[in-house]
């Protein structure tokens, strides 16, 4: 069944490819599509310039800087949490946990294969 499963995921991913190109071929021979393409990398370009006078501002540098270092720090604390919870979960056998306000939360496992 994961065999045949694992070849209609292949076969619907080559098809999805196949339409996608297609697409792509159709707006590019579009001209006008053509052009709004060029106008909106245009803008982009010149929205780019600006953003970068504003954020190179020391205190836009600063709050940029802190919010990346708590994002890292929050993405690590729930890797962590992650590997806590099959722990958890081996321990106990429950897919269910209560946090430190008393609510009951569930688990969910995602499996995914990798190359």
């Amino acid at each position: 069944m994961i065999l045949k499963r694992l070849k209609i995921i292949q076969d619907l991913h080559e098809e999805l490819n196949k339409m996608k190109e297609h697409y792509d071929d159709a707006l590019e021979s579009n001209a006008p599509y053509q052009e709004l393409k060029v106008e909106l990398s245009k803008i982009r370009e010149e929205s780019k310039v600006k953003q970068e006078k504003i954020l190179n501002n020391s205190s836009y540098k600063g709050l940029s800087e802190q919010i990346k270092e708590k994002r890292q720090e929050l993405k690590e604390n729930n890797e962590i949490l992650a590997q806590e919870l099959i722990e958890y979960y081996k321990e106990n056998g429950t897919l269910e946990i209560q946090d430190h306000e008393g609510n009951v939360k569930k688990m969910k496992f995602s499996v995914r294969l990798t190359n």
